[in-house]
């Protein structure tokens, strides 16, 4: 029988967390699992005889995986698939967790660490990608705000983690690979498909410091510092005498600092010049750090709360650069843009555990504060140099700050405001049928969900219900929809299947709105093999009447006068189409 669907299908945040709670669970268990391993690697170094000079540079392994990964993980998902790169890559990050006590020696650690984060960094990819395809423009801000905290709460989790058993002995080693092998099953159970891996329109790295010098400097140098705080940490807790629970607790809390600092900062750069912002923050984390560096190392207290400013800043100071890049680039390189900061943001974060755990060893624990201190110092200074070159951009053309996940180095912009036009362009199309001329309009990548008749009023409302669609993850065609027509008209049912063979498409939802309920009722009841499911937009949601009951596919009702905007409608059809059970079709 015919699902019917009568009241709203549900887009909001609630909606969107219950759909992602599998992809979330499996971030938490990544998260957790990687943060442990780094912290235990660097403590396990120390206890193997490894010089911290060596202990840096195997740590920084970890990083030039990660630029690897980030560059080869888009191609690969594209071709074997999400779940295939996820569980192939988990089960290798987990194998490789466990290999580091069988050798234990500099070389085999750092092909272990490069290895180790290739696989992250893909998935990473997967779940941020697979995100996107969850959240819907009501729902997509909620989502990452959710999303950051299963990020940076899992990574603290790693960190207290570190306390239950003995460094040097086998069992942190297996409670790490157990974490990440873990992380396959809620990933492997989701019921949703993900989304493709979008091609952003490539940007290079010389034009983007052009564009903004700043952008480039601060994601360098706030990838360096927060690597040189997360990695060489754990060589400072270590020559500092600290124990399994201070050295959690040190390296915790400056991804808690990272947490605390974004917002505030954020939502002050999005009232003043940004780049004020980014001086003052990176002068202050200075002199904290500065100050960190006179302390003893027995007022354990004191140095972790210094360090939740003089480590954590660099989590916000990567963001505030992001937003700063944003405040400047064109909006259809904006997706590109955060993936060359990624990079930049990467390249930076190899010589940050080197460097710092390089000064411990030859200098004192203490050193490594002033390491902090001279990376944050150029940002705040550039910062305040780049301000008298040119004027801040006005407020209605400034960027909204969108907060970074602490201690990642994410290698997607998870669940930040697409760009659809510039990642998947609106195009028409028109072609001769066999009784008349065909026009339609089509956006996005998908599962195929065609548009007819008054689904909506108005040219520009039209236009956004496609836009909408399409930033959710839908293919929105839209027959005969032509911009002289008020309202868009329709073909006749031999046209629309007429446009459905011009596309390749085999099988699609169907969308009917005035007039035309009763054509999207056909579509399903004369030619069910060419349709998905059904989605009535009527004056009362009221399904039980016999026209509905004949349509034997999955159908959504939805009340004109509930729906509040172009948007509203687009999350509620996409949400409905997302839930729908597998597809007999692929879509494009």
């Amino acid at each position: 029988m015919t699902a019917v669907v009568e009241a709203p299908a549900g887009s909001g945040l609630g909606t969107a967390i219950r759909d992602a709670s599998p992809l979330l669970a499996s971030i938490g268990l990544l998260m957790a699992g990687n943060g442990l391993t780094s912290t235990l690697l660097g403590t396990r170094a120390g206890l193997e005889g490894f010089r911290p000079s060596v202990v840096g540079v195997v740590l920084a392994g970890y990083y030039v995986g990660f630029l690897a990964g980030s560059v080869l993980a888009p191609a690969t998902i594209t071709r074997v698939g999400h779940v295939r790169v996820f569980a192939g890559l988990a089960s290798l990050a987990s194998g490789a967790v466990l290999v580091h006590v069988v050798r234990p020696e500099p070389l085999t650690w750092f092909v272990l660490r490069a290895v180790s984060g290739m696989c992250i960094s893909a998935l990473y990819v997967v779940c941020e990608t697979w995100l996107n395809g969850v959240a819907t423009n009501r729902s997509r801000g909620g989502l990452l705000a959710t999303y950051m905290v299963v990020v940076s709460g899992s990574l603290l989790v790693g960190q207290l983690l570190f306390a239950v058993a003995d460094p040097g002995g086998f069992g942190l080693f297996v409670l790490a690979s157990v974490l990440v092998s873990l992380a396959v099953v809620p990933v492997s159970l989701a019921s949703f498909p993900a989304p493709a891996v979008p091609s952003p329109t490539p940007i290079s790295l010389r034009r983007l410091v052009g564009v903004a010098p700043l952008a480039a400097v601060g994601a360098a140098l706030s990838g360096f510092i927060g690597a040189a705080m997360l990695g060489a940490g754990v060589v400072y807790a270590a020559d500092a005498g600290f124990g399994s629970f201070a050295t959690g607790a040190f390296i915790g809390a400056a991804l808690a600092g990272g947490v605390l600092l974004q917002f505030p900062l954020g939502r002050w750069s999005d009232k003043v010049d940004r780049r004020f912002v980014m001086a003052v923050a990176a002068v202050v984390a200075a002199g904290v750090a500065v100050a960190a560096s006179m302390v003893n190392t027995d007022r354990r207290i004191v140095l972790i709360a210094l360090t939740t400013i003089a480590g954590g800043s660099a989590f916000p100071l990567y963001s505030l650069s992001n937003a700063h890049l944003n405040d400047y680039l064109d909006a259809d390189l904006v997706v590109a843009g955060g993936a060359r900061m990624v990079l930049i943001n990467g390249a930076g974060s190899v010589a940050g555990p080197v460097v710092g755990a390089a000064a411990v060893g030859l200098i004192g624990p203490e050193s490594l504060f002033l390491v902090l201190a001279g990376g944050y110092l150029p940002i705040g200074l550039y910062a305040a140099y780049r301000m008298t070159r040119r004027a801040a951009p006005d407020e209605t053309d400034r960027a909204t700050f969108q907060v970074q996940a602490v201690g990642v180095g994410p290698t997607a912009v998870a669940l930040a405001e697409p760009d659809v036009d510039g990642v998947h362009p609106p195009s028409a199309g028109l072609f001769d049928g066999t009784g008349a001329t065909v026009v339609y309009r089509e956006q996005g990548t998908g599962s195929a969900v065609v548009l007819l008749g008054e689904v909506v009023s108005g040219h520009e409302a039209w236009d956004d219900l496609i836009r909408a669609l399409a930033a959710n993850g839908v293919w929105a065609i839209a027959p005969d929809a032509i911009h002289g027509d008020d309202p868009p008209s329709a073909p006749s049912a031999d046209g629309v299947l007429e446009v459905l063979r011009h596309l390749e498409i085999p099988a699609a939802t169907f969308v009917g709105g005035g007039d035309h309920t009763e054509m999207a009722s056909t579509m399903a009841e004369e030619h069910p093999d060419r349709t998905e499911a059904v989605v009535l937009v009527r004056e009362t949601a009221d399904g039980h009447d016999e026209a509905v009951e004949e349509v034997q596919r999955p159908t959504l009702v939805l009340e004109r006068s509930w729906l509040e905007s172009p948007e509203h409608l687009a999350d509620e059809i996409a949400t409905f189409v997302r839930h729908l059970p597998a597809p007999h079709h692929e879509a494009r």
